[in-house]
């Protein structure tokens, strides 16, 4: 009786060791998914390393690889930093996002790729989550968007940092949340060749702040907010050779400093929000209306 109530006690702490998750896993190109995710024995995916990492945790990149779509339902950190970690997406989404709206979420250096045959749908999905860092991505070649906030439950903040959004056929970050607001920043970034619009805020209540960012050759609008009550800060901003440089819709509010706006080939600055311009911008060279509401403000 007494060797049976051991083996029982052996097979349970066993069995509680098997299911244990990791604060930090890794995944390696020549991993495998039935290993535990460890530093020596590593996974082949995102996918089968998440159910391995504990929240909130840390999923790191062992040396170069694709290490396939995933969808995240918990905080957590996916790092390739210092290896060449990607997701190729063909026909779906590369990393959809919907966890809790406490949850924090972080994807730094990924290149997130829908090529193939059959494009990838969007590359990133936020659906919910309480914060999302994307640092040193590159998104490209998606028959949607490159990253979509559509988010119906929450206000979550998005920082967008250091990243390449290219060759998407619809826009390349498009908040489109029924929630109540986005806070986001979008800094050292550049969206370039968009089908649709380069980065658009729709919805209520969005507060953006673009800081160093590049827009160019977007087949719509290079930033575009609207929904009244939302507001928009753009400084060192370059809005180059879209269809329209920027669209302020009515009871926006958007202000300039140390940006341009130039070869637009529609206009190039619209819309019948008020759009203030602070310091020295260059609203040049564009067709059709290109004035600020309020030009050459002085610099506080």
């Amino acid at each position: 009786m007494k060797k049976v109530l051991v083996l029982s006690l052996l097979s349970i702490g066993i069995t509680a060791l098997a299911h244990a998750q990791a604060t930090r896993t890794w995944v390696s190109g020549v991993g495998d998914d039935v290993n535990p995710c460890s530093r020596t024995a590593p996974c082949k995916t995102f996918a089968g390393a998440i159910s391995k990492t504990a929240s909130p945790g840390i999923i790191n990149c062992l040396d170069p690889g694709g290490f396939g779509a995933v969808t995240i339902t918990k905080s957590i950190t996916i790092d390739c930093t210092g290896t060449l970690g990607s997701v190729l997406s063909s026909g779906v989404q590369g990393i959809i996002i919907n966890a809790l709206t406490t949850d924090k979420i972080v994807l730094r250096n990924i290149d997130i790729n829908g090529a193939g045959t059959t494009l990838g749908t969007n590359g990133v999905n936020l659906i919910q989550a309480g914060s999302l860092i994307v640092d040193h991505v590159t998104i490209g070649n998606y028959s949607g968007q490159g990253i979509i906030a559509s988010n119906a439950s929450n206000t979550p903040k998005i920082d967008v940092l250091n990243c390449v959004i290219a060759n998407v056929n619809a826009n390349g970050i498009i908040l489109f949340n029924g929630g109540g607001g986005v806070k986001m920043m979008v800094a050292d970034t550049q969206v370039l060749n968009v089908g649709a619009n380069g980065i658009y805020a729709s919805g209520a209540a969005n507060i953006v702040e673009l800081r160093d960012v590049n827009v160019s050759k977007a087949a719509g609008v290079g930033f575009q907010i609207d929904n009244g009550s939302s507001t928009a800060y753009l400084e060192g901003v370059t809005l180059f050779a879209n269809a329209t440089g920027l669209n302020s819709l009515a009871g926006t509010n958007t202000r300039l400093s140390r940006s341009v706006i130039t070869a637009s080939t529609a206009n190039g600055i619209t819309g019948a929000g008020t759009t203030r311009c602070f310091g020295s911008n260059v609203v040049e060279g564009n067709a059709g209306t290109q004035s600020c509401t309020n030009a050459n403000v002085a610099q506080q």
